[in-house]
């Protein structure tokens, strides 16, 4: 079955063994680019990654194609690409953008 890319913009619980990205934040907005054979494979994935991490979907803004995403601005644009080029190189894993705390949590952090 062939593989396709999925990116996933969402919503994260931050748990005690998550990996001190933001240590003491709740809740964090993640990009995260993973290859799989279907949206369900891709979601169950990212799932099992967030697990390994510390984390927990707390809510899934949206789940597209790569190719499909239609970017709200270029620094969006950017870090979807940026997951897009490590995602080539490391195929086989869950590529994770930049963690953003959410509002009211502190300063965004970088994965």
């Amino acid at each position: 079955m062939s593989q396709t890319t999925y990116l996933v913009s969402c919503e994260v619980l931050c748990g005690e063994g998550s990996d001190g990205a933001l240590e003491g934040m709740d809740r964090a907005f993640v990009l995260v680019g993973v290859n799989a054979a279907s949206e369900d494979e891709a979601m169950s994935k990212i799932e099992e990654s967030f697990e390994e991490e510390g984390y927990a979907f707390a809510d899934v803004e949206w789940v597209s194609v790569a190719s499909e995403v239609e970017w709200e601005d270029a620094d969006s644009e950017a870090e979807g690409m940026d997951i897009l080029a490590r995602l080539a190189t490391i195929p086989e894993e869950v590529v994770y953008g930049v963690l953003f705390a959410s509002a009211g949590e502190g300063v965004s952090v970088a994965a």
